[in-house]
């Protein structure tokens, strides 16, 4: 199940991808919310292969995780994709609520003319951020560097390590996942709030608001926000080692994980014309190929 769901995400977001860049290659067409979701779009995957990668290595050569040089890496490495995708997520529903929000702060009007601009910078500083708080991880696993001798019936020593320095493992992953999805979660919030507030505006004055467009978009939002709470528990369950080496814990908390990014992905091209023709003519052209 976790293999076709991971195979199907990954589709998914190649879908956006390409139709993006097919896209950016049209004069004047390319625009900041593209060129994030594109970047969101090959993170999942990064996040998705890796996840795949991670449960292949427990099923077919569980004794790697003896090597702790293999074991730090490969945690840190997943948490700092994880960080990565809740701050690209993040910087995308920002820029969703600077585009469509109207609120006169000071704040929002800064943004509003300079976030072109100021987007590139963004992500480079989540990624700064999410390095800096995925290394500390490494710390967590050579606390108890003694498990690297223990005998080689002992596979589970990953996972022990993790279990032995629970509350720092569970503090570090916390710390670095809860402020980007507080600024997503204020995000939403302002994102839906403002929406209401001009329907209720349009209606005073006597105008006859398009409540569809106004509807779809708190519903969008909604889904967005739903889905990464979803996301967030589980990747803080997964990563903070309190299953332990419970596999089957892991398998089905990891499964509902990445079902969320990949509703969010397929939602996202349902929603858009460009991306669902590209979605018919890879099908159309699978189709080709296999006669």
């Amino acid at each position: 199940v976790l293999c076709a769901e991971c195979i199907a995400g990954i589709t998914v977001n190649m879908i956006i991808v390409a139709a993006n860049i097919k896209k950016w290659k049209k004069p004047k067409s390319w625009n900041t919310c593209d060129m994030v979701l594109s970047i969101l779009a090959v993170s999942r995957i990064l996040q998705l292969l890796s996840i795949l990668f991670f449960f292949t290595v427990c099923l077919f050569y569980p004794w790697l995780f003896l090597n702790f040089v293999y074991a730090i890496t490969l945690a840190i490495f997943i948490t700092l994709l994880s960080s990565i995708n809740f701050w690209f997520a993040t910087i995308l529903c920002v820029l969703y609520c600077v585009k469509i929000t109207n609120y006169s702060w000071k704040l929002f009007v800064f943004l509003k003319t300079k976030i072109s601009t100021l987007v590139p910078w963004f992500l480079l500083a989540s990624l700064v951020i999410s390095v800096s708080s995925s290394l500390p991880l490494g710390w967590c696993v050579l606390s108890v560097r003694n498990l690297t001798h223990t005998s080689m019936d002992n596979v589970t020593s990953f996972f022990d390590a993790f279990d032995s320095n629970l509350y720092n493992q569970f503090l570090i992953v916390f710390l670095g996942s809860s402020p980007p999805f507080i600024t997503f979660s204020v995000a939403i919030f302002l994102l839906i709030q403002s929406l209401r507030m001009h329907t209720r505006q349009m209606r005073s004055s006597g105008s006859s608001p398009n409540l569809e467009s106004h509807f779809r978009a708190v519903k969008s939002m909604s889904l967005f926000l739903v889905l990464h709470v979803m996301n967030f528990i589980c990747v803080n369950i997964s990563l903070s080692g309190s299953l332990g080496d419970d596999h089957v814990g892991l398998l089905c908390n990891a499964i509902i994980g990445c079902l969320s990014p990949f509703i969010h992905s397929l939602y996202i091209i349902c929603s858009r014309n460009d991306l669902q023709n590209m979605c018919i003519s890879l099908f159309c052209s699978l189709k080709i190929c296999a006669q």
